[in-house]
Formats: structure tokens, C-alpha cells, sequence
């Protein structure tokens, strides 16, 4: 077995009015994200996996439609005034916390893939990231 990982990032603001006082305001994150993939074998002729390219065509689409984007709660109160303002944003069906997109992050590449992810690490600041593995 051979074990892939691939970091991508993407910058985006979120609140999450159910954290505490700092978590409940506008602010952003340069998130970053590192994908494990695992392969049974590698291919003879070329000694490779998966192109690292074809790992990246697959994921970077995924991780970059909320890049430079506010994300918010579907719930949200602020979705009404932005919406009437005509801001753009994007909702989910979640609280925006980083255990809850290292979530979403991971089920989005295993289900639009077919990538063999296992694990997902998802670093909200320097100091604090969240891992994922089902």
C-alpha cells in the first residue's frame, strides 16, 4: 500500500454564532488542507500511483469553490441582509467551525472523486488543526 498526501489552502471569513464571542464575528483563515490517499498498487510501467496532476484535478476544484468566499450557517441571520445588500456568500448546512468543514471537505472529495481519501487535516491558524479520519 502507498499513502498520497496533497496540501492544497484556500482563504475564506465565517462566523459561527454558537462559539464564543471571537468565533461569532466576521473574520478569515488562510485554511490548510492535507488530503491521505491510499493505493493498493502501483502501476509497473510507470511507477506511479496517480499522477500527482490527476490528484490535483480532481481535489483542487473541491477546495478552491470557497476560496476568497464569506461562508455561513444556512440559518444565519446575516444570509437575509446580505442577500438584500446582493453580497455574495455561501451557505452550509453547518455551522462553519473547522471540525465541521474538515468534514464536509473530506465527504465532498470521497463522494466527487473516487479518490481513495482516508484522512483529512484541515489547520485553521498555525496553531490548531483539526484531523479527520473516519
Amino acid at each position: 500500500m502507498i499513502q498520497i498526501e496533497k496540501k492544497y489552502h484556500f482563504y475564506a471569513a465565517h462566523r459561527n454564532k454558537n462559539a464564543d464571542e471571537k468565533c461569532g464575528r466576521i473574520h478569515g483563515h488562510t485554511y490548510k488542507v492535507i488530503c491521505s490517499f491510499k493505493f493498493e498498487e502501483i502501476n509497473k510501467k510507470s511507477g506511479v500511483t496517480l499522477l500527482f496532476s490527476e490528484i490535483d484535478k480532481l481535489v483542487e476544484p473541491i477546495i478552491k469553490k470557497y476560496c476568497h468566499w464569506l461562508l455561513l450557517h444556512e440559518h444565519d441571520a446575516l444570509c437575509n441582509i446580505l442577500s438584500l445588500a446582493n453580497e455574495p456568500y455561501i451557505t452550509l448546512p453547518f455551522e462553519t467551525s473547522a471540525e465541521n468543514m474538515a468534514v464536509w471537505l473530506f465527504t465532498e472529495i470521497k463522494n466527487n472523486s473516487n479518490l481513495p481519501i482516508f484522512k483529512i487535516s484541515l489547520a485553521e491558524t498555525l496553531s490548531s488543526t483539526v484531523v479527520y479520519e473516519p
